[in-house]
């Protein structure tokens, strides 16, 4: 078995997600995306996520929607004050992407290392420029 941890950097990003839960397909909100996975957070209502979870995922920037098919890593509640939980509960999932296009997996990978090349310069000039 593989160890998947930290093969790429963690890059937080707000984008559009549709897995299929108990049969149902719902929207979440992907709050960070690496180039194997991305963490996941809507409100529970309830039901049990299955192992295996057909994925549909938005790249942010590249307006390109991701077909995939995602291992799951952890699936935590935590408690919250949004009004549109029923239970006061905000579920928060981590997918390993097993199965996708060889093409969106590439378009992936480049968008994280691309972004964190990008923030790295700008907290490199942030840094320099308190010198000035």
């Amino acid at each position: 078995m593989q160890d998947h941890r930290r093969q790429s950097p963690r890059i937080a990003a707000s984008a559009l997600c549709w897995e299929v839960i108990d049969d149902r397909e719902t929207s979440a909100l992907v709050v960070d995306f690496s180039s194997t996975g991305a963490r996941v957070e809507r409100p529970y209502i309830g039901g049990r996520i299955a192992r295996h979870v057909p994925l549909q995922l938005e790249v942010p920037g590249i307006d390109e929607v991701m077909w995939a098919r995602a291992d799951l890593v952890f699936d935590q509640l935590v408690p919250t004050k949004l009004l549109a939980s029923p239970f006061g509960l905000l579920r928060r999932t981590g997918y390993r992407i097993a199965l996708a296009a060889a093409r969106d997996l590439r378009l992936l990978k480049e968008f994280v290392f691309e972004r964190d090349r990008a923030l790295q310069c700008e907290e490199a000039l942030l840094f320099a420029s308190c010198y000035r």
